[in-house]
């Protein structure tokens, strides 16, 4: 494969070069839709497998933020940063008296049993649930902020994990560094080989995809040390995440 820029492209990953030079396509333009699709399936999965390193932002929520730190509002929109969405929460926390106090994110089972401790007095808030609305993910506190928290405290942080979304312009990038990105396209072969039925490439393929896959695995866990608390694997709105196997 040739050297790619730095961040490589999509066009770049899935063309001539890169996917297309595994799977024997020697142009940017036969099978694209296939080759886009195969990639974007490696791209979700594989990042997927970050346990939290490249997937982790933060966010604080103040009275000059948007949105901003409200007196006596109780639920506020999860951040969008540079484009990237929302996935799920990791930890709520803010300073007081040069310590942490976190704020603990709780799932619905846990929302609801403690229903009777929720109040709509301002004040500090004690626990939050993620929620989905019609129009919006809101993060949901247990009782609505008061000018006094805000005042003493000024700032809640929230730490998160961003949602993998599909490449689609030619000029895309991941957010992942070059290395791991590269590795992407062993796997991305390997499910385009899948899909078009071509069983004998992908069992040529499918030793080096899963290389790729274990690197991915391995790592992360180079850096579980610096991560934050990560939830356990399901989203909050009520759904189980599931990756997708059967890729024919």
């Amino acid at each position: 494969m040739a050297v790619f820029s730095q961040p490589p492209t999509f066009l770049q990953l899935i063309g001539a070069d890169g996917l297309g030079w595994l799977v024997g396509l020697k142009d940017d333009t036969t099978e694209l839709d296939a080759r886009k699709n195969a990639f974007n399936k490696a791209y979700v999965e594989c990042a997927g497998l970050l346990k939290g390193y490249w997937r982790r932002r933060s966010f604080d929520y103040t009275a000059s933020s948007s949105p901003a730190l409200t007196v006596n509002v109780r639920a506020y929109n999860t951040p969008t940063t540079s484009g990237a969405v929302f996935d799920t929460p990791g930890r709520l926390y803010y300073r007081e008296s040069g310590g942490m106090v976190d704020v603990r994110i709780l799932d619905d089972l846990e929302w609801l049993e403690r229903s009777a401790t929720q109040t709509s007095d301002a004040g500090d808030p004690a626990f939050a649930r993620v929620v989905q609305t019609t129009s919006a993910t809101q993060l949901e506190l247990s009782r609505p902020v008061s000018q006094g928290f805000i005042d003493r405290i000024g700032t809640l942080t929230l730490e998160y994990y961003i949602a993998i979304a599909h490449l689609s312009a030619n000029g895309d990038t991941t957010i992942l560094p070059r290395n791991l990105t590269l590795l992407l396209i062993e796997v991305a072969a390997w499910m385009y080989a899948l899909t078009q039925g071509d069983y004998q490439l992908a069992d040529r393929l499918a030793p080096a995809a899963e290389r790729a896959k274990a690197e991915f695995l391995r790592h992360d866990v180079t850096r579980l040390g610096r991560a934050f608390q990560q939830r356990p694997a399901h989203n909050y709105l009520g759904t189980k995440r599931r990756l997708t196997r059967d890729y024919r």
